[in-house]
């Protein structure tokens, strides 16, 4: 790839990335980026005041961060008004952060989105998307800048500049935070112009213009995010490097105190700041009064997660990091990453004895010219790409370990040239020859892709309000109830009625019901939708408590004559207790007090329940066996395949395996007689399940498990006999017993065990 063509190819990229990190800012609603509300805040605090916002007991303060980006986001949002900034405290979601790494738009939105929230009508929603654009063109300016660290590091090979930043611009992560009010937008562009100037030094040596350029960019990068910091050991080991190739221990005191003495003076004022006003030069204690003390000690094994945490959120965890992209994105990552670090492996063990190859100029020493040589001054830049990295990575392990927060991708931003360079040489390596410029376009064809879908696919998705309708056009449910929910004596909204997306549910799995309400009246109240499933003996197997829309669209937004087709997802309990008859309860409440809004059916009757409608909980897939086999047949459908039986003094604990050999339609009861000398003493009669399963719904090849308990307290001393069967109980009439061999049995009662009472 030519020079010429490796800046046209710059120039697409650089325009593709100000397109789509301005389309990742205008879909992403306001204040939804991580803490974008205390950074526009801190933003506004400057705007008016000329300082970083107060302290304010019982809130988090972002007043420790350092004021560069802010600084900027104010000049350039100065002339924005507030007229709604502090409702949004107010509009925040309780709900949010439900199933917090699942793909989806269940309650991702931090807060409440009404429809004055856009342009024209908020003041914040304008002066976020000011800053936000600010922030994509840093965004810019930092692609750019790794396209001159690769420039540097490969001068023959414009490719791998190309591919480079290619890689860097389109990573999902990359692109949301450049769309977003976030001071780490500042500390990846000064970040990435401090690595250019070290490659530059490395490679060209020392001169005052690269030097200030260092020491202005490490300084301006400390005033923006304290994770520049690991920079700076960097930028020594590039001082001492460089001297030690020119064999000029002058030259490391001479630049090394430009370097170090202009980012001293550009940002140890406000580390000055911070110790007289905190006591404290990083803010690290005002983070721990934030975070909170962790519950426990952090160990070794709580690093792996974090490192997948770290991985996953460097290429993409949208949003407040809860809008993860689809599992198998982040392992087809892994494995392009797995492979660029063999690649690194590879491109080492090729070149280890680059450095000290044979080449020396005639009257130079053997090992200072060697440290000149291209295929050296590239092993040394790459060396500290490497280390720029290590000295990111390895503070983040150790912050890991000091507050009860796991660590972001983001916070490698100071240091994405060096990653990407990185894993663009690792993929190159694999390659026999010269890097052909298809590599470096591909590369950036698929992440420019990867870039698109996790807008389209997850971002976009994700805070996306319910189907709404007119009367007219609004579909109908599959099951009708027009119940009437009341705000007091009046008319609120209709729940029109709902849809199952199945009508049979297992343990552990995740049921979708969808709810149509139609919009009666206006209310400034938010309302709580709540949805349970109760299984046997009413026990709660299954509860959602959430904002209509799933968090989006709550009745103080409904307007009447809306019909709204609103989901809700319940999860049932692992170790719910089926099969059984589940019973779906649907209703509003107040969130402060706990009532429950009233309800009317359709024809003005109160409705005293809140059940909408029934389904089924199948049995758990692994069952244990009985304790004591047997093989009896009532009828056609039904044989008991086995019972436990357990005494303890005050009662005999029964529990019977009933098996389905046949659709049975009709309801039958069972009875179950502790019989003595003198006939029945005692008994347990009552339909399977306690009636939470009746016979009807059984189906084929179900083992369905039947407790009872019998009281034996007051029985006297004797040998009993347990005996069962079943009946109508509507007539009486017995449901034929059969033994083993097929025999009818007397009067169609199991002689099921001898019971001693002693």
């Amino acid at each position: 790839m030519s020079e010429r063509m490796a800046h046209w190819v710059l120039a697409v990229i650089l325009i593709l990335f100000v397109c789509l990190g301005l389309a990742y800012a205008f879909t992403t609603p306001t204040l939804e980026a991580p803490d974008e509300i205390h950074h526009y805040d801190y933003i506004r605090s400057l705007a008016n005041t000329g300082g970083p916002p107060g302290i304010k007991e019982g809130e988090k303060s972002f007043s420790n961060h350092a004021p560069l980006y802010y600084a900027i986001g104010a000049l350039g949002s100065f002339w924005v008004g507030e007229n709604d900034l502090d409702a949004w405290r107010a509009r925040y979601n309780p709900f949010f952060g439900y199933r917090f790494g699942d793909v989806g738009r269940d309650n991702k939105n931090i807060y409440l989105h009404p429809d004055d929230d856009r342009f024209g009508a908020s003041d914040t929603w304008l002066g976020v998307r000011v800053v936000r654009a600010l922030s994509v063109l840093m965004g810019a300016v930092t692609v750019w800048a790794t396209f001159r660290v690769g420039r540097e590091v490969f001068p023959e090979q414009p490719e791998m500049a190309v591919g480079a930043a290619g890689l860097a611009a389109f990573i999902p992560e990359f692109l949301f935070i450049s769309g977003a009010v976030n001071d780490d937008n500042g500390a990846a562009l000064f970040g990435a112009l401090a690595l250019w100037a070290m490659v530059r030094i490395l490679r060209q040596g020392f001169n005052a213009r690269r030097c200030l350029g260092l020491g202005l960019a490490l300084g301006l990068g400390l005033l923006s995010k304290l994770t520049v910091i690991a920079l700076l050991p960097t930028a020594g080991l590039v001082v001492i490097l460089a001297a030690w190739r020119n064999r000029s221990w002058r030259e490391m005191v001479l630049w090394g105190l430009v370097i170090f003495g202009v980012a001293a003076l550009i940002g140890m004022p406000w580390f000055v700041r911070q110790v007289l006003l905190h006591g404290d030069p990083i803010g690290l204690s005002q983070e721990q009064e934030g975070f909170g003390e962790p519950e426990r000690a952090p160990s070794l094994a709580d690093l792996w997660p974090d490192l997948y945490w770290l991985r996953t959120s460097f290429w993409g965890r949208l949003g407040a990091n809860q809008i993860p992209l689809s599992r198998w994105i982040y392992v087809a990552l892994d494995i392009v990453t797995l492979v660029a670090l063999g690649g690194l492996v590879r491109w080492i063990v090729l070149r280890r004895g680059s450095i000290r190859s044979p080449i020396v100029r005639p009257g130079a020493h053997a090992e200072v010219s060697n440290l000149r040589s291209p295929s050296a001054v590239r092993t040394l830049q790459l060396t500290v790409l490497a280390v720029a990295f290590l000295f990111t990575f390895g503070p983040m392990v150790v912050r890991r370990f000091l507050r009860p927060m796991p660590n972001f991708g983001r916070y490698l931003f100071p240091v994405l040239p060096a990653i990407v360079l990185l894993l663009f040489t690792g993929l190159r390596a694999w390659l026999t020859r010269r890097c052909p410029p298809r590599l470096a376009l591909s590369v950036t064809a698929a992440m420019l892709m990867l870039g698109v879908a996790a807008l389209v696919f997850f971002l976009a998705p994700a805070y996306s309000r319910p189907p709404i309708y007119d009367i007219a056009s609004a579909p109908q449910p599959e099951h009708r109830l027009n119940w009437v929910y009341l705000e007091g004596e009046h008319p609120l909204a209709r729940l029109l009625g709902y849809d199952l997306a199945q009508d049979e549910v297992e343990p552990g799995e995740t049921l979708r019901v969808v709810l149509y309400w139609e919009a009666l009246a206006d209310t400034d109240v938010n309302y709580v939708l709540f949805a349970q499933l109760f299984g046997r003996q009413a026990a709660t197997v299954g509860q959602r408590d959430t904002y209509t829309g799933l968090g989006h669209y709550p009745p103080s937004f409904w307007k009447p004559g809306q019909v709204i087709v609103d989901e809700v997802f319940i999860p049932v309990a692992p170790d719910a207790f089926g099969p059984s008859k589940l019973r779906l309860d649907v209703g509003l409440y107040r969130r402060e007090s706990g009532e429950r809004l009233d309800v009317a059916d359709a024809a003005g009757n109160p409705v005293g329940a809140a059940t909408i409608g029934w389904l089924k909980l199948a049995a758990m897939k692994e069952l244990p066996a009985p304790e004591a086999a047997t093989d009896y047949r009532f009828g056609d459908g039904i044989a008991l395949v086995g019972y436990d039986l357990e005494e303890d003094g005050q009662e005999l604990r029964l529990i019977l395996h009933w098996a389905s050999l046949a659709p049975v339609d009709r309801d039958y009861t069972v009875f179950v007689h502790l019989v003595g000398p003198d006939g029945a003493l005692a008994q347990a009669d009552g339909p399977p399940a306690g009636g939470d399963y009746p016979t009807s719904l059984w189906e084929y090849g179900e083992i369905v498990f039947d407790e009872r308990s019998i009281p034996t307290q007051d029985l006297p001393a004797g040998t009993y006999h347990l005996r069962l069967g079943m009946y109508l109980l509507e007539t009486g009439v017995r449901l034929p017993a059969l033994d083993t061999s097929g025999e009818r049995l007397p009067d169609d009662v199991v002689e099921l065990v001898e019971v001693e009472r002693p």
